[in-house]
């Protein structure tokens, strides 16, 4: 089985919904609607909380501030535990309280179960979880163990992040009826869609260059003085890596589409969402861990390439597969799903 080589976690950012003042976040970021979400999770200010809590925040929400090459947290040996500019906030939007922008408060009760991760073929729990997001988002070379005092704040504060969810209902099990627990989805019919980058580049300059400026890696969370929102780079050393979910141009479209522009959600296109997002993800990027993603055998004897998102160039190519590069990264997607379900179905021996 050969490795799909390509050039190329990269992180949209956002808009103000209604701002939650009583959060205590610094704002010209996406804060949830307090007002909106009373109903099930109650908005608490960070600085009420215990201190490994806002140490964590910390972590979270100024990540290159605290964990970052200029940061003020290091290794024991002096290494930074972070080497780029990306916040986790980047792409949990307000430290993982807005719903539909990568949200937190689900994480405690969804990792307790071990979740499978089909990717990288292991059950994983919640400070694993943040150990890959270290490698394909922050691109670190060296992660933190399970009881570094890091990961430890990083747990207590998105345990205090779930401790704010009301509705009983909601809590264990019941996270997966968290409103925008998931990912938003950019149009229902994405998989019949493509996605033109040339189209993509002339509407990031139009609509996304005043914030993250044209040239997409930008300065990350280090832009102080500018009259601009914090954003994180989009490609380059700093953007997130292939191995990111977001390397995945209908997620990234989708993220487009609910949250941006900054301040004026919801006012693109999904087209024009798609467009961007196929752009941006043809932008040269760190690989993170997607060479070695879905390049195992599944323990139903199926290859893994078989069974990953059609729209996301990662890790192993099933051999004899018709589809090019540009195939995956533009679409449409449908019948690439339809091609490698047809070929499951054959090695199950039911077509």
């Amino acid at each position: 089985m050969k490795k799909t080589v390509m050039l190329a976690c990269a992180l949209p950012l956002l808009a103000p919904l209604a701002l939650a003042d009583n959060l205590g976040f610094d704002g010209k970021i996406v804060e949830p609607d307090c007002d909106a979400m009373g109903a099930w999770f109650n908005c608490r200010k960070i600085g009420t909380a215990p201190a490994p809590v806002r140490r964590g925040y910390e972590y979270i929400h100024h990540t290159s501030k605290t964990l970052g090459p200029d940061g003020n947290k290091k290794y024991p040996d002096g290494t930074p535990y972070s080497t780029t500019t990306i916040a986790c906030s980047s792409c949990h939007f307000t430290g993982g309280h807005v719903p539909f922008g990568t949200p937190m408060y689900q994480s405690p009760a969804k990792y307790a179960g071990l979740p499978y991760f089909r990717p990288l073929n292991y059950r994983r729990d919640l400070e694993d979880s943040i150990l890959d997001c270290f490698r394909n988002c922050m691109n670190a070379d060296r992660t933190p163990t399970k009881t570094d005092p890091v990961m430890r704040d990083m747990v207590a504060y998105i345990r205090w992040l779930s401790d704010g969810v009301t509705d009983p209902n909601m809590q264990g099990p019941g996270w997966v009826n968290l409103p925008g627990n998931g990912l938003p989805v950019v149009d229902p019919d994405v998989a019949n869609m493509s996605g033109d980058p040339l189209t993509g580049r002339s509407l990031f300059n139009a609509e996304c260059a005043t914030c993250h400026s044209k040239d997409g890696p930008g300065r990350g969370e280090y832009r102080r003085g500018e009259n601009r929102p914090r954003v994180p780079a989009l490609w380059g050393k700093d953007g997130y890596s292939r191995g990111a979910a977001f390397y995945n141009s209908q997620n990234l479209a989708g993220y487009i589409k609910e949250h941006m522009p900054l301040g004026d959600p919801l006012t693109l296109s999904a087209q024009d969402a798609l467009d961007m997002a196929v752009y941006i993800n043809d932008q040269p990027r760190p690989a993170g861990m997607a060479d070695q993603m879905f390049c195992h055998t599944e323990t139903d004897g199926i290859p893994g390439p078989l069974r990953k998102p059609a729209s996301w160039l990662v890790g192993c190519t099933y051999p004899g597969e018709p589809f090019t590069d540009q195939d995956i990264l533009y679409g449409p997607w449908a019948p690439i799903t339809a091609w490698r379900n047809a070929e499951i179905n054959r090695l199950k021996g039911l077509n």
